[in-house]
């Protein structure tokens, strides 16, 4: 067991940390290039991924779950499901390029001006590339495989953020610098896992489906694209309605950086169930009491210990914002990202409520848990905007999100489910508790001395060290 720990442990940083080299590298390069950048660079670049990340849901099709069910299901056969997957989502990148060339003509040619030609060519090539991620992933964390993943993605994120600083800093090209190592990540992630991917393992895309497989596909995948266009509106939306209510450029990049630290936040949550993945999918698969009983430590200490952690990312903000800035304009959006980060906090009880969900194939059962939130979200921001600007936004995602953690409560059967490991309607409503009361502790607390905040910091520790010691009690 302390082997099967420990292997737990280093996989879960070895996913946090090594694959997101290319973030953390960005973050220290930032004191080098943001000098070079104006208010207006983040809003255009801001806006930018907003659309780019829609269009990634029409790529994805839902496929992530047709790939990780087909591992468990057709152990034998799996490979020839992932490349017939594969070959669909590289012809629905082709399908999005040519929707992204004619949104971007329509709303941001006067912003991109004589960029845009370039723009287009780069993200269409980060299009057509961008579907083996989906691959790499599923591949390496259900074979329980993170150090290969890692270092990959580390010495690619690495490359990509020498180039980027070099864009920016020396060729003072601006926004296009980011825009520039899009494309650059994709074609060093197809290099860098070719052969292991295409010539050892054998997956690549087909391009020949059978009828059956592509009614298969589409009745998993469609029902999810409500979820993941739902996601999206979570994660972005809220700077394109800045832009349709004619918030300034500069506003929309004052509020897209302190946004965009702020979910990094995701970099903890995602990093951590790629690393519980197989073992949570084959706990939730079995009724023997070893698997039932991981499976309530799961659900009670993932999401608390996350929360935590993000709780001193918070409290942290202002400090790292002082260290990572030279415009005292940006400095000053770390509050943005205190509310982002802690909006974060609810994205693990979520990620439980869909497992159970996705391994019995119910993908539109996982979309209205998002297609709520969503609609808060846009109903909220298009109702709040114009009266408090985007200090509305803020306070909509927050409320969208925990919507977005607990709507999987809705859902009699999966809380009946669930309710077999612990009552997990009281489990909700005490860590609604804690998320609220961290971020208070935290926003109070934004502007404290070192001392205190060292303090707040120990104790947390102390509480974390506290509940994985006395997990065997749970």
């Amino acid at each position: 067991m302390n082997n099967s720990h420990n292997k737990l442990l280093v996989d879960t940083l070895v996913y946090i940390i090594l694959p997101k080299m290319s973030f953390i590298a960005s973050l220290l390069i930032l004191p080098w290039i943001s000098p070079f950048l104006t208010l207006n660079d983040y809003g255009i670049y801001g806006l930018l991924i907003s659309y780019i990340s829609v269009f990634q849901v029409l790529i994805g099709l839902g496929q992530v779950i047709l790939l990780q069910n087909s591992f468990f299901s057709m152990a034998r056969n799996y490979k020839l499901v992932w490349r017939r997957s594969f070959g669909l989502m590289m012809l629905f990148s082709l399908i999005s390029i040519l929707f992204f060339i004619i949104i971007v003509k329509c709303t941001l040619a006067d912003r991109l001006s004589d960029n845009i030609e370039i723009v287009i060519v780069l993200i269409s090539i980060y299009f057509i590339l961008s579907p083996i991620d989906s691959i790499i992933i599923n591949f390496y964390s259900l074979r329980e495989q993170s150090i290969p993943y890692a270092i990959g993605m580390g010495i690619i994120g690495l490359t990509t953020t020498i180039i980027t600083l070099v864009t920016i800093r020396y060729f003072r090209l601006g926004y296009m610098g980011w825009v520039f190592s899009l494309p650059l990540t994709a074609i060093l992630t197809h290099l860098y896992f070719f052969k292991r991917i295409y010539l050892v393992e054998k997956i690549y895309p087909q391009f020949k489906f059978k009828n059956r497989f592509l009614v298969q596909s589409l009745k998993i995948g469609l029902p999810l694209s409500p979820h993941q266009i739902s996601l999206y509106i979570l994660g972005v939306s809220d700077r394109l309605l800045l832009e349709y209510f004619r918030i300034p450029t500069t506003i929309i990049g004052f509020y897209s950086q302190g946004y965009s630290i702020g979910s990094q936040g995701s970099i903890l949550v995602n990093g951590v169930f790629q690393a519980f993945a197989k073992k949570i999918q084959n706990g939730f698969r079995g009724d023997d009491y070893h698997k039932l009983l991981f499976i309530r430590k799961s659900i009670i200490i993932i999401p608390i210990l996350i929360s935590l952690i993000l709780f001193l990312g918070s409290l942290w903000c202002r400090e790292a914002f002082l260290i990572l800035f030279k415009n005292p304009e940006l400095q000053k959006s770390y509050p943005i990202s205190i509310v982002v980060l802690s909006s974060y906090m609810f994205w693990s009880v979520y990620s439980f409520f869909t497992y159970p969900l996705s391994i019995k194939n119910k993908s539109f059962s996982i979309s209205k848990i998002t297609i709520l939130a969503a609609t808060i979200n846009i109903i909220g921001n298009i109702i709040l905007i114009p009266f408090y600007g985007y200090w509305a936004s803020l306070g909509v995602t927050y409320f969208s999100y925990i919507v977005f953690g607990f709507a999987g409560l809705l859902n009699n059967e999966n809380r009946r489910f669930l309710n077999k490991y612990l009552n997990i309607t009281k489990f909700c409503f005490a860590m609604l508790i804690l998320n609220v009361v961290l971020l208070l502790i935290a926003y109070l607390f934004k502007d404290a001395s070192i001392i205190i905040k060292t303090v707040l910091t120990l104790s947390t520790l102390a509480v974390a060290f506290f509940i994985v010691k006395h997990a065997k009690y749970l």
